[in-house]
């Protein structure tokens, strides 16, 4: 991994999230209401080789995302991540062959992948008024790959 690597994954995956945070929180403190949820990863639970900056980049957000917590839930705004794993996407597919999609299947509990949509309800409650009390959580959404 070269510095570059490392600052790139990390400025995409961490700072941009907390830059776009630390410009909207303000404003949903002053409203006294607000939902910042960030898309995290399945890699910041478990890992492999080759994944070093960006499991390090999404459990940082994971970080970010329980002190955010911490520090605006008196306003009423609530934190939250998702945490996707392998999700039925172009690239997905692009990145894996039909065998390794097999392959990947079969290590899912669900002998799935997720489909986008299942992630977007997700993130889409998390935003919504029904969400009234989750905060500072990352949700793994992966078919339970994670708990095996």
């Amino acid at each position: 991994m070269t510095d570059d690597n490392l600052q790139e994954t990390l400025q995409v995956n961490l700072t941009a999230p907390m830059r776009l945070a630390r410009t909207l929180a303000p404003r949903m403190a002053e409203r006294a209401y607000g939902r910042i949820v960030s898309i995290s990863s399945i890699w910041s639970v478990v890992s492999k080789g080759g994944r070093l900056a960006y499991s390090m980049s999404k459990s940082g957000l994971s970080g970010m995302t329980r002190t955010l917590a911490v520090e605006l839930a008196p306003f009423n705004v609530l934190v939250n991540a998702v945490a996707p794993g392998f999700v039925n996407t172009e690239l997905t597919k692009q990145n894996n062959t039909e065998q390794d999609l097999a392959v990947i299947r079969n290590m899912i509990p669900m002998r799935r992948l997720a489909e986008p949509e299942e992630i977007a309800e997700i993130v889409s409650f998390l935003c919504s008024g029904k969400n009234t009390y989750i905060t500072g959580q990352t949700i793994l959404i992966d078919g339970g790959f994670s708990i095996q």
